[in-house]
């Protein structure tokens, strides 16, 4: 269960506050769990069917995972990475980012 990491909580019981952790276990289980690479592989896929080219592909992962565009840098880095690693293990990269887990 992905979400057991984060401090589920328990719907039986009603509290005024939920209680917050952060735990090395909450980013491995990022990192390295099934239901995340399955959504990495999707996302990859997605990627590949609507853009040919990479830097296409990499401003339309930044669009869908953090509602913004990528500066010149992080294009230049997230093509360096994806030929470097693959196009999967950048979305499995873009997941983890704290950008994309954190809410503002």
């Amino acid at each position: 269960h992905v979400f057991g990491a984060f401090d589920c909580p328990d719907a039986s019981m009603v509290v005024p506050k939920r209680s917050r952790s952060t735990t090395p276990l909450q980013a491995l289980n990022l990192l390295n769990s099934n239901f995340v690479m399955q959504q990495a592989e999707l996302l990859a896929a997605r990627l590949e069917k609507e853009h040919a080219h990479v830097a296409d592909q990499v401003r339309r992962a930044w669009q869908l995972c953090f509602q913004r565009e990528p500066t010149e840098d992080e294009l230049a880095d997230s093509q360096a990475f994806i030929a470097q690693e693959g196009l999967r293990q950048f979305s499995r990269a873009l997941f983890n980012a704290n950008e994309f887990v954190f809410i503002p």
